[in-house]
């Protein structure tokens, strides 16, 4: 169980450590394939998913490119069926190592970004203070965020779970350095995500009245983000008032450029996309010619999107509404199954979780591993 508690704990910290964490549990899991089509509605929809998937990629301009592609929801299958059968830890500790696994992430951040250090292996970043919103193993500020999103939303979980004094100081501690750290990543998404989050953890009986049992840690931690907010990093305040300014470089105008260029996109190719990862290829096709709200010197870059910022687009681009329809459908089909059979608060907290991804990938397109994972620990049997 150590290993798997690191597992947890660095896979928190960094997407570097995901996929040997994935490795380590797939080692543990005897007949995996077995255990890839969990009834008969599995093997149909993923059947289907695959013929989608090969049709939209013999459609594409780069057919094996987009065929490898293709294959990226059954890698999310196999990382669902690492967290049902591999993860043994019951679910307040994942929440804990979670946020153990973020805070550190937000110690780093915080450390360089006053301190103003910077430490490089060849080219790769292990951190870098002197960017702007932050740079840690190698990961820019949207990719930071999602992972800090997690720590935010786990902490605030065990803080309306644990009982013990001493426990929720220390809990309190962690999640101040997820909180910070997310300042200074300060990504549009990730607000969107905490939102979805926050939204989901309100909607239980249970979290209203352990709010009210525990308001004093709740003033207190709203009296610090208004703190932070105002004072010490104005900068994410600017940063949001930005956002909507028409005209300026980095305001949310610019992902609507790319998205109405996706839907065009979409709309010539609806039934099967452009072949999955093929976007890149297909999409200056059908990026605007004339948008006023975007800066002049930003049109050609953005006429040239190497991804559509955006998960939901990124599937319709380019598997089309059958494999998008078929791929989402299996995801929630699982969650649904999950949260159904033997609903505890604590699986309401990792729904929370799994909320603030589908918020954030409204306005990024972002990965990890935690999300199949989490989905899987919802579907385990005897361990809660």
């Amino acid at each position: 169980m150590l290993i798997e508690k690191l597992g947890m704990v660095l896979s928190s910290f960094s997407y570097f450590f995901q996929i040997p964490f994935a490795l380590y549990l797939t080692s543990k899991v005897k007949n995996f394939w077995e255990k890839f089509f969990e009834d008969r509605q599995d093997k149909i929809i993923l059947g289907l998913l695959f013929i989608s998937g090969v049709i939209s990629s013999l459609l594409s301009v780069k057919k094996l490119e987009a065929f490898l592609a293709s294959l990226i929801p059954f890698v999310f299958v196999w990382f669902y069926i690492l967290g049902k059968h591999s993860i043994k830890l019951n679910i307040k500790s994942i929440l804990y190592y979670i946020l153990i696994g973020s805070s550190m992430l937000g110690f780093v951040l915080v450390s360089s970004k006053l301190l103003n250090l910077s430490w490089y292996i060849g080219s790769f970043a292990i951190f870098d203070g002197k960017v702007p919103r932050g740079l840690v193993m190698g990961v820019k500020a949207q990719g930071l965020a999602l992972l800090l999103e997690f720590g935010i939303l786990a902490g605030l979980g065990l803080l309306l779970v644990e009982k013990d004094k001493k426990s929720i100081f220390k809990i309190l501690f962690l999640l101040i350095f997820c909180i910070i750290g997310f300042m200074i990543a300060e990504t549009r998404g990730g607000i969107l995500g905490l939102i979805f989050g926050f939204l989901t953890i309100l909607f239980s009986e249970k979290s209203f009245r352990e709010i009210k049992k525990r308001l004093g840690f709740v003033l207190i931690i709203l009296l610090l983000l208004l703190v932070l907010f105002f004072t010490v990093f104005n900068q994410f305040s600017q940063r949001l008032s930005v956002a909507l300014e028409k005209g300026r470089v980095g305001s949310i105008y610019e992902r609507v450029y790319i998205y109405l260029g996706t839907l065009r996109m979409i709309k010539d190719h609806l039934l099967f996309g452009v072949g999955p990862g093929c976007f890149v290829y297909v999409y200056p096709k059908y990026a605007l010619k004339d948008f006023p709200y975007i800066p002049e010197e930003r049109k050609e870059e953005l006429a040239n999107a190497v991804t559509t910022h955006n998960i939901y687009l990124y599937f319709l681009s380019g598997w089309g509404i059958i494999g998008t329809f078929l791929f989402f459908w299996w995801l929630f089909r699982k969650i649904y199954k999950g949260m159904k059979y033997e609903y505890s608060f604590e699986k309401h907290l990792i729904l929370a979780i799994l909320m603030v991804y589908f918020g954030h990938i409204i306005l990024d397109d972002l990965f990890s591993i935690h999300i199949p994972l989490l989905i899987g620990i919802l579907n385990r049997k005897g361990i809660k």
